[in-house]
């Protein structure tokens, strides 16, 4: 029979718990710097305005992953542009909003980072799809080969109602309000105020057909591409009605709310590599 050394042992197991504490306390600090991480962009570089929302956007071979968090590489590659021309409403204090974003694509997606500081987030769809309009939200302009044009009621172009429930939503040929969720992927995190939206589309042309949606295919994204391109925010604070509308260019048509109808007013993206 053999006699364990009890002395011996209890140190062992002493060892052997110091280590697996130890081990437990670095992956704790690796995982809260991994959350810490995704809001060092936040805070990264001064904000570009653009007053006639002409844009680029860089390449990146790694498609970028949608999860809200602001830590891939790209980004860091990628400017910030302002999102804080008044569109709609009254003047917007820094305290209820500010926004800017990023950009960047690849041969399947234009991607977007959109950080927003908003006081009080609205549900965009609080009181129905019909009402879309009323509630938070990023709204995206896209036009695939900036020919510009009306586009209330087709194709021409979009207006990509990113709600907060995360779903797409635009005019369909039927005149009334569709999603598009197909067409988009975002993840949303917060921190305080502050909210960093991380949206991945796929642009479809003109003859996109919204009755018929497996006859469709999104487009290959190409350099030195040119898109019709702007970007909003819609902010309420709970009483019932956008307050704000808050966007990416100065000018955006008759009383800055020719987006959703008229794709002419759109600035534009040249796609970079």
């Amino acid at each position: 029979m053999e006699f364990i050394n009890l002395p011996l042992f209890r140190l062992v197991v002493l060892a052997l718990l110091i280590t697996s504490c130890k081990n437990n306390q670095n992956e704790q600090e690796l995982e809260s710097g991994i959350v810490d991480n995704c809001w060092d962009i936040a805070d990264s570089s001064s904000t570009d305005n653009r007053e006639n929302g002409d844009f680029t956007a860089p390449f990146t071979s790694i498609p970028v992953q949608i999860d809200g968090c602001g830590k891939d590489q790209i980004w860091e590659a990628s400017s910030w542009y302002g999102m804080n021309y008044l569109w709609m409403g009254e003047k917007v204090n820094t305290t209820d909003y500010q926004g800017k974003f990023k950009l960047a694509w690849d041969e399947n997606y234009l991607y977007l980072l959109v950080m927003v500081e908003d006081d009080t987030l609205h549900p965009t769809l609080q009181d129905g799809i019909e009402n879309y309009w009323k509630g938070d939200y990023v709204e995206v302009f896209i036009d695939e080969d900036k020919s510009g044009g009306d586009h209330k009621f087709n194709h021409q172009a979009f207006a990509y109602h990113i709600s907060t429930e995360g779903h797409a939503i635009d005019q369909s040929t039927q005149q009334k309000p569709i999603f598009l969720d197909d067409h988009i992927n975002v993840s949303r995190a917060q921190k305080g105020n502050t909210y960093l939206w991380e949206i991945a589309i796929q642009l479809y042309d003109k003859d996109f057909d919204d009755q018929d949606l497996s006859n469709n295919e999104p487009i290959k994204l190409t350099a030195q591409k040119e898109i019709g391109f702007s970007i909003a925010y819609g902010d309420n604070d709970g009483n019932n009605l956008r307050e704000n509308f808050m966007g990416s260019k100065k000018n955006h048509g008759t009383n800055n709310d020719d987006g959703y109808i008229n794709s002419d007013v759109f600035g534009s993206l040249l796609l970079i590599k």
